[in-house]
């Protein structure tokens, strides 16, 4: 399988007109797909905070042939399932073949900022998402009102009516083996932050290719989504020590096995990009999906960088990765 290489449109760190430039140049430059964060809450250093669907919507219109895929949508608290598998059969209907959903079991900033109910466990997220991924694909596939009261969601003849040709294809964030299983059984591919080439190789992916196996298909026709974020810095004049690093708001009991390095890189040349997507594709990702992630320098004096540069960039870091 060709490893893909797709960008990260950072609603949290420039504006919606500016996450559509980035957009247009990353088709230009040959980037494979686009992602779109999708959040409420601004992740810390975060500046901007635009609507995900919006900034997709348009950045589709603007351009040709790259698809977007949101990373990640949270379909269990802000959004009903339903509103969700609408919002995207829209756009799948309008751009076939170029709209993906990824989807994930959320964090408290964004999911709490209009809920009354206390944060819920990551089982629980987890359940949830399995109700909302199983209602949303009923209302992809019926032609006749559905009407049903599950444990989180509930339905009373909800149709859609406009449909994709293809289906849209879910795309589902997973650090621990619980969420590789939910992707293996009810996703398309499977999307991850971890790092740890020894904990992939022992749990995440034998994890995916057992439920996918299960459900009687090929674990092999599932991308595999790897994600870093780094600070372009060719004159050398960002700290390590200047960064913020963390995983935002994201728990679990995997967390601790799933990193074996830093989430946010300094890479000073071509060449420190391309170190880093020969290890990822290594750890057996097939697809990378990278970001600008400059609104990390959150000490010290914050260095004027080149806001450019760190997609220009990519002109010398795609014709040798591929």
């Amino acid at each position: 399988m060709r490893v893909k290489i797709g960008y990260y449109a950072v609603a949290d760190a420039w504006t919606p007109t500016e996450c559509l430039q980035q957009a247009v140049a990353a088709e230009k430059i040959g980037f494979d797909t686009i992602w779109v964060e999708d959040h409420l809450i601004a992740m810390p250093g975060g500046v901007e905070c635009s609507f995900a669907w919006t900034v997709m919507s348009s950045a589709l219109q603007a351009t040709k042939r790259v698809p977007f895929i949101t990373g990640v949508t949270a379909p269990i608290m802000r959004y009903h399932p339903a509103i969700v598998a609408q919002a995207f059969a829209t756009m799948g209907a309008m751009y076939p073949g170029r709209v993906g959903l990824g989807v994930g079991t959320g964090e408290p900033p964004n999911e709490m900022a209009v809920s009354r109910s206390e944060w819920p466990s990551n089982t629980t997220r987890l359940e949830m998402l399995e109700e909302a991924l199983t209602v949303m694909n009923r209302l992809w596939t019926s032609d006749t009102p559905i009407s049903s009261v599950g444990k989180y969601y509930t339905l009373k003849d909800a149709v859609l009516l406009t449909k994709p040709r293809e289906k849209v294809p879910l795309y589902v964030s997973a650090i621990g083996s619980r969420a590789a299983n939910l992707a293996g059984r009810l996703g398309d591919h499977l999307v991850s932050l971890a790092n740890n080439p020894q904990y992939l190789n022992d749990e995440l992916w034998p994890a995916l290719e057992a439920a996918a196996r299960e459900s009687g298909r090929d674990p092999g026709t599932m991308e595999r989504v790897g994600h870093f974020t780094y600070v372009y810095d060719p004159d050398q004049v960002v700290l390590p020590e200047h960064l913020q690093q963390d995983a935002g708001t994201i728990q679990g009991g995997a967390m601790a096995k799933a990193f074996s390095s830093s989430m946010i890189s300094i890479f000073h040349s071509a060449e420190d990009f391309i170190k880093r997507i020969e290890e990822m594709k290594r750890m057996g990702y097939t697809h990378l999906a990278v970001g600008d992630q400059r609104m990390a320098i959150a000490k010290g004096p914050r260095p004027a960088l080149d806001e450019a540069a760190g997609i220009r960039i990519w002109k010398d870091v795609l014709p040798h990765v591929r």
